[in-house]
């Protein structure tokens, strides 16, 4: 009988009674997003990338130069040094 007292007067005074507003622990928020179809998804997710690696494909994008040959293939080299290589052809 003593040890279920002592269990009751420590379960109230550490807000874990039945009944009690649990005023120690309050609830966790939950927070909670809406609901996405596939394609939202695939869309946020583009627009995340693309907006974090926006600055480095812009930095890779002009780390090249390109040229036409006279045979109208194109030609690329990296930086503003060295030779000209042709790009493969795509099939």
């Amino acid at each position: 009988m003593i040890m279920w007292t002592i269990a009751a007067i420590m379960s109230v005074v550490l807000g874990l009674g039945i009944g009690s507003s649990n005023a120690f622990w309050p609830a966790p928020i939950v927070h909670q997003t809406p609901e996405l179809t596939e394609e939202q998804e695939w869309d946020a997710y583009h627009a995340e990338a693309t907006a974090e690696y926006a600055d480095e494909f812009t930095a890779l994008f002009n780390g090249y130069e390109t040229k036409w040959a006279k045979n109208g293939r194109l030609m690329m080299r990296t930086g503003n040094s060295g030779p000209y290589k042709f790009v493969k052809r795509a099939i």
